[in-house]
């Protein structure tokens, strides 16, 4: 028995000595085909966004414009399948930074995205530091995220410094000298706000008052009737999503339009709101990154493609979406589909450059925030809808990334 015993251990021995080798030389001859099949995994994306509340409609649209672009390539780049693992902060920066971790923690993903909440992002930026995570923003516009410096840290859509910087300017010199100013009550109001009230008053624009309303207000009229009180020749806003569709009929409805001139940031009034919004739209002029009326062939193709799919017109946080998996595409495609060199993959990021919808399209390399041309559209009739016509355009505007003294 024991000699038997010895004889098939000694010959399981011999089997798997020349199972080895015989696996030695296919593995040499086909060069290593376990690390190329590693490096050819998915690459796993975690898309941070504010998929409920207020935000939601935005979010959404955001969400859209990036399954547009990996549609159009077929969710493969350098021979690797794009995933996107989708998880909602809710617009409390607790729960953004808990789904973050879990992202990095649990999802391991290999880049995070988004989200639109500018509290969101503030909250998370500690947490992407120390863990060296990739971080693509695609739609939160607080300054400050461009004072960081974080080495894997782009934002594809804009800083509030170029959209108030711009309008603060542009509303000096054409519209008015005095103005009331108003915005959602969190930090991305107050952000916008003080970059306006900035470029305004150095140009010798007086502002007459500021006005917060919380986010989520439902009712402005104790706001408007303030605003019709001091009667300034304009105003500038900013209320996003569900709080724009309401502050703008109200303003409509309680006579502001015909006194207060309205202005105001992107989104204020926009494809998204324009159904809702109705004639109490037309009129009011915003600054944007991006409007469906664009006339390069770029934006032609982005507005064909998205209402085929979504059957309805893009709006700037479409573009978001849209932009952000270009970017991430095209660095990508530049390192052959490898994430695991992070100072590669942020190296080819800070050289992206090409046409998007919204136009040229490059980053600042201090910044990592997108050098781009901004817009002040008017809100029109045009072929039996309301659309954002350019009025004046601003070349190649760069945040200057410089924290202001004040």
């Amino acid at each position: 028995m024991g000699n038997s015993k010895w004889t098939v251990d000694r010959s399981r021995r011999r089997f798997l000595k020349g199972a080895a080798a015989t696996g030695a030389a296919l593995t040499a001859g086909l060069h290593a085909p376990a690390i190329l099949s590693q490096t050819r995994a998915p690459i796993r994306i975690g898309v941070m966004n504010s998929f409920t509340g207020i935000f939601a409609t935005l979010s959404e649209t955001n969400w859209n414009g990036m399954q547009l672009y990996f549609d159009r390539i077929g969710w493969t780049v350098a021979g690797r399948k794009i995933e996107l693992i989708k998880e909602d902060d809710q617009i409390n920066p607790q729960i953004g930074l808990q789904k973050a971790r879990k992202l990095v923690d649990s999802d391991r993903v290999d880049m995070i995205c988004g989200p639109q909440a500018s509290n969101v992002a503030m909250a998370m930026l500690n947490y992407i530091k120390q863990t060296k995570t990739f971080l693509v923003i695609h739609g939160a516009g607080v300054d400050a995220i461009t004072w960081e410096r974080i080495p894997y840290m782009f934002r594809t859509s804009l800083s509030v410094w170029q959209l108030s910087q711009t309008m603060g300017e542009w509303v000096y010199a054409n519209l008015a000298k005095e103005a009331l100013l108003a915005a959602s009550d969190f930090v991305g109001g107050r952000d916008v706000i003080r970059s306006f009230r900035e470029a305004f008053t150095k140009k010798g624009g007086k502002v007459l008052k500021e006005i917060y309303p919380p986010l989520g207000t439902a009712d402005f009229s104790v706001y408007l009737t303030e605003m019709r009180a001091i009667a300034a020749p304009a105003a500038y806003a900013f209320f996003p999503g569900t709080d724009a569709v309401r502050f703008v009929q109200q303003y409509a409805e309680q006579g502001l339009k015909a006194k207060t001139r309205l202005t105001g940031f992107a989104g204020l009034v926009d494809p998204s709101t324009f159904p809702a919004q109705g004639k109490a739209a037309l009129g009011v002029l915003t600054a944007t990154h991006y409007t469906d009326m664009l006339d390069n062939p770029e934006n032609k193709q982005f507005v064909s493609e998205f209402r085929a799919k979504f059957k309805y017109y893009p709006d700037s946080y479409a573009d978001y979406g849209f932009v952000a998996a270009q970017v991430i595409a095209e660095s990508l495609k530049a390192v052959d589909g490898d994430v695991s060199d992070k100072d590669k993959l942020a190296e080819a990021m800070a050289k992206v450059s090409f046409n998007a919808p919204r136009g040229p399209f490059r980053f600042d390399p201090v910044t990592h925030n997108p050098i781009q041309n901004i817009y002040v559209t008017e809100a029109q009739e045009s072929g039996g809808r309301i659309v954002n016509a350019v009025i004046a355009t601003s070349k190649d505007v760069r945040d200057p990334g410089v924290k202001p003294s004040s």
